[in-house]
């Protein structure tokens, strides 16, 4: 039975973000998609869009699919759901992939996003949107992936439900993620684009904080970096696995000699 990676998509996204990694990953690995509450098939529809509820929903996924264990691999707000799972079902997880990730550092991103969470209840919803992508992916003439960024997150962000993007803005505000992700023993791979200028403001002590870390920058890639480059990232994705996969199946022959 090959092992399971379950796939974590972003905010505004969906199970489809993954679906060149999917491919590549398929002959070797039971691969397993879903869509985030709110998103998918329930697009424009309210949900609770909490932490814990989005963990209750991943636990859902590992019963559904009668899993032990699983890899996980998320992309951006993703991040948040996977390691807040990882600190409360240890066991669960063998390995970690985070794309595009952040966490709570005091940085340019958190005091943008500070600012944004403070004007959500004083602006029209399309106009405080269409700021707030702006703000997050600046605009530059040298990087154009921070445009394209701009225009997908605002024109996905009309698609979902107001209220879920207030609420990933509060947990990733209010969520100490930064303090849970030093209690993790799991092998981390986190995933940046070299020209993803979203989220590296804060992660200028990563080695400090992540203690069985692979760190890895894509080139000609934006935030999204596994859809920008997928064939680069299948590659990465992969050679992570097998090297860690290996580890799990020597000790666990080991153990049975």
């Amino acid at each position: 039975m090959p092992e399971t990676i379950i796939f974590i998509h972003g905010l505004m996204g969906n199970q489809r973000a993954f679906k060149h990694d999917v491919s590549h990953l398929k002959p070797k690995f039971h691969c397993i998609t879903y869509d985030l509450l709110g998103h998918g098939e329930q697009k424009g529809q309210d949900a609770a869009f909490t932490l814990e509820a989005l963990t209750e929903q991943l636990l859902c996924v590992y019963e559904q699919h009668h899993l032990e264990k699983a890899h996980l691999c998320s992309l951006s707000v993703g991040c948040y759901i996977s390691t807040y799972f990882a600190a409360h079902y240890s066991d669960k997880v063998q390995t970690l992939c985070f794309i595009g990730g952040h966490y709570n550092n005091t940085s340019p991103l958190f005091e943008t996003l500070e600012e944004y969470y403070r004007l959500v209840h004083e602006m029209e919803y399309n106009d405080w949107l269409k700021r707030y992508s702006s703000a997050i992916f600046p605009g530059h003439f040298l990087n154009p992936f921070s445009t394209l960024s701009e225009q997908i997150y605002y024109k996905l962000g009309l698609e979902i439900h107001p209220q879920i993007i207030k609420e990933a803005l509060r947990f990733r505000l209010q969520h100490d993620l930064k303090a849970q992700l030093k209690t993790l023993v799991h092998p981390v791979l986190w995933v940046m684009g070299k020209h993803d200028t979203l989220y590296k403001s804060c992660l200028y002590d990563m080695d400090e904080v992540i203690r069985n870390l692979t760190y890895i920058e894509i080139p000609k890639a934006g935030h999204a970096a596994n859809l920008f480059r997928p064939g680069l990232f299948g590659k990465i994705y992969e050679n992570f696995l097998m090297k860690h996969q290996s580890i799990f199946l020597k000790g666990t022959l080991s153990a049975s000699t």
